[in-house]
Order: C-alpha cells, then sequence, then structure tokens
C-alpha cells in the first residue's frame, strides 16, 4: 500500500474504507474484513453513529494499533471550546481508543475558528496525529486558515472521475494540504463503473473501470476512502498499484469532467475561483 506524507510528516495510507451509512450493527464485520485482506486506514465520523463498531474491529483484528489509520469527524454546530471539547470527548468515548490519527471537523458550521482551535489544544497534547477538515471550500477554509496556527493536513470532498475538483486541488496545493476524496466512486451513479471510456482504459491493464476510476485519483496524489461492505470489493478497491495509466489515459479521462458534483453539497462547490 501506497501512503501519502502530509504537511505534519505523518503518513496516510493512499487508499482507505470509508464506512458511511454502514450500520452500527454491520460495522465492526466489515471493518474486520477490511483490516483482514490489507487496509490499514478507516473513516468514520460522528454523524455515521458507527464508531463503536471501528473501534471494536480495531482492538478484535489482530493488527497493531499503531498500523491502523484511523480518521473520524465531529459535525456538531459548536460555539465555543467547551462544546467542542465534548463533541470530540463523545467521539473517543465511542471509539474506545487512546488516540485518533486524523480528527476532521466534518463541515463548516458553528464557529469553525473556534473549534479549529480547540482542536489544535487537542492536537498538541497529542490525542490526534493530524487534524483537518472536511467539506471546506476557499471561503470558509480561508477562515481556518486566518485563525488557527496549525494548518490542516487534509481537506476532504467529494472527488471523482466526473467532478475531478482540479481547481480545488490546486488551491490546496498551494497551502501544501492534500485533497482526500469522498464518494471517489461517485456512489455508483451514472454507471460510473461501466462507463465505456474507464472500461476501454482498464481492458488494456486487466483491471475493472472501477480501479480506473481510483487510480486515476490516487496517481494525482488524491488520497481515496471508498466505501464498500462487500470483501470482493475491498479486495479490488485496494489493488491500484501494480499498474500506472498513462499520459495519454490520464488526459481521455479528464475529459469525463461534469464539473459538477453529484451530491448537492455544498451548493457553492461551483462558484468559487482560485
Amino acid at each position: 500500500m501506497d501512503s501519502k506524507q502530509l504537511n505534519n510528516g505523518v503518513h496516510i495510507p493512499m487508499v482507505g474504507l470509508g464506512v458511511y451509512n454502514i450500520s452500527l450493527h454491520d460495522t465492526q464485520h466489515v471493518v474486520e474484513d477490511a483490516l483482514s485482506v490489507g487496509y490499514r486506514s478507516i473513516d468514520t465520523a460522528a454523524m455515521y453513529r458507527n464508531e463503536r463498531g471501528v473501534g471494536n474491529a480495531i482492538r478484535s483484528a489482530g493488527v497493531s494499533r499503531e498500523d491502523i489509520f484511523v480518521t473520524t469527524k465531529i459535525c456538531e454546530p459548536c460555539y465555543t471550546a467547551r462544546q467542542t471539547l465534548n463533541a470530540v470527548a463523545e467521539s473517543m468515548h465511542a471509539l474506545q481508543l487512546d488516540y485518533v490519527d486524523l480528527m476532521l471537523l466534518h463541515w463548516p458550521v458553528g464557529n469553525p475558528a473556534v473549534m479549529w482551535q480547540a482542536l489544535e489544544e487537542l492536537y498538541k497534547q497529542g490525542l490526534f496525529r493530524a487534524i483537518g477538515v472536511s467539506n471546506f471550500y476557499p471561503h470558509t477554509f480561508s477562515q481556518i486558515v486566518g485563525a488557527g496556527k496549525v494548518m490542516p493536513v487534509v481537506n476532504q470532498c467529494e472527488a471523482h472521475v466526473l467532478y475531478q475538483q482540479r481547481a480545488m486541488q490546486s488551491y490546496l496545493q498551494s497551502y501544501d494540504v492534500a485533497l482526500e476524496a469522498w464518494s471517489p466512486l461517485a456512489e455508483g451513479r451514472n454507471t460510473i463503473v461501466q462507463h465505456p471510456t474507464l472500461t476501454r482504459v482498464a481492458q488494456q491493464h486487466g483491471k475493472t473501470a472501477a480501479q480506473v476510476a481510483l487510480k486515476f485519483l490516487v496517481q494525482q496524489g488524491i488520497i481515496v476512502i471508498p466505501k464498500t461492505t462487500h470483501i470482493e470489493r475491498m479486495r479490488e478497491n485496494i489493488h491500484l498499484f501494480d499498474f500506472q495509466l498513462t499520459d495519454e489515459e490520464m488526459q481521455l479521462i479528464r475529459q469525463l469532467d461534469t464539473g459538477h458534483n453529484i451530491t448537492g453539497w455544498p451548493a457553492d462547490a461551483l462558484t468559487y475561483e482560485v
């Protein structure tokens, strides 16, 4: 598994498992399956209501905690440091872990500057190995940069071959901040895994269209966290490092960018300028 060095020196696997919309009942065995086939990065959030299942899987899977990169997110709109600390405490209690590798602000809600400063203090205390944001676009991302002393290591946003976020990646690169893609397979919409362009490219490499779609992002340095509950898909999604897309193939796939997201979040995603 390839990894990416973040701006604070911490390394994150380029491919992780997202557990959005997986029930608490199913999360433990899904994460155990992922760890068993080689995943070493798990992405959850307070909003998903399955942090406890992630923590249970990590403790039972027989993999050293130090080898697993755990990301979670607080989404509660907080306006004070105390509210932020309480939200973090709830996540840590659910996970039952001594530390989290990456803690994100899930949305630009509440008072992001105050929330960020509270995360900075916990980061300095060693509760998190890194801190970042999710779904922040330039006008809200700049609030974090302006108010804080610690630069976010990532911004986690919707990104896939149909919505490639080239402007966002360029914007983040100016701050040495990594782009991490949620829904990197566009939630399977628009028959992306059967797209004729992706299928043709995949045939040249003995891969699937889904693997090509993920490789397109990873090859540009974008971290991906595809969600699946099927162990066969887990194996498929993680096997991206034994082939390379050519420059011509990359350019062909760039032409698939519609410039429009598929989830409707955020509404201003199409209006910012870099």
